[in-house]
């Protein structure tokens, strides 16, 4: 019984030995998980600040590009405005070139208008001289022509032409004309309508003949019929 009681105790003393280990054993391992989660949380804190410290020096690079960027920007804005400045001289200066060299051009076109219309009224002039001398020349041989020779006019010579051409009245004033005028001019002009006149009368004459010869008789009265009838709507009447 003692026994039993005693190997009791010494099971009970070595579960509590083992027991003691066992929580010893864990306090180790908790000691050393706790030790694993600070290294850990020290790491991660670390790697924290590391990552902030990157993140702020990347945020200050952009910020430094980006001030950077602004700046070329600027100066690309100031070569813009600087290029555009001397396009507008450029252009300015193309255009004062372009005005003057029109405006020279319009001087010479004006010198060169003004020389060809200087050069028209002198040769008008000259023109007009030559003409008045020429009248004058004609004037002065016409003055010493005699009157029975000196020119006729254009207008006389048409006036004289329709008043002989006249129905009947024209023979009897060209013949009138043919003789009475001193001008031998005048004279000529009615003679040589005088001369168609009797040249027609001949002609006239002529083909009544040979009409009269050829012409059956009983057909020579309505031949004659139909001419005075011709002549009385011509205003010559018999």
């Amino acid at each position: 019984m003692a026994d039993d009681v005693n190997n009791e105790v010494k099971e009970a003393e070595e579960k509590a030995k083992a027991a003691e280990a066992a929580a010893e054993e864990a306090r180790k391992e908790a000691e050393r998980i706790a030790k694993k989660a600070e290294e850990a949380k020290k790491e991660a804190a670390k790697k924290a600040e590391e990552d902030a410290k990157k993140e702020a020096e990347k945020k200050a690079d952009e910020v430094k590009k980006a001030e950077e960027a602004k700046k070329a920007a600027e100066a690309e804005a100031q070569k813009a405005e600087e290029a555009k400045k001397a396009a507008e001289e450029l252009e300015a200066k193309k255009a004062a070139e372009l005005a003057a060299k029109k405006a020279e051009e319009d001087a010479a076109k004006a010198a060169a208008a003004a020389a060809a219309a200087k050069k028209a009224e002198e040769a008008k002039a000259a023109k007009d001289a030559k003409r008045a001398e020429k009248k004058e020349k004609i004037n002065a041989l016409k003055a010493q022509c005699p009157p029975q020779y000196k020119p006729v006019g254009t207008s006389a010579y048409f006036w004289v032409g329709i008043l002989c051409w006249l129905p009947v009245i024209g023979i009897f004033i060209t013949f009138i004309l043919s003789i009475a005028p001193k001008n031998r001019n005048l004279k000529c002009f009615a003679r040589s309508k005088l001369a168609y006149y009797l040249i027609i009368f001949i002609a006239c004459l002529i083909i009544v003949l040979v009409a009269g010869a050829v012409i059956p008789e009983e057909n020579k009265i309505a031949i004659s019929n139909a001419c005075l009838k011709i002549m009385n709507a011509l205003g010559i009447y018999f």
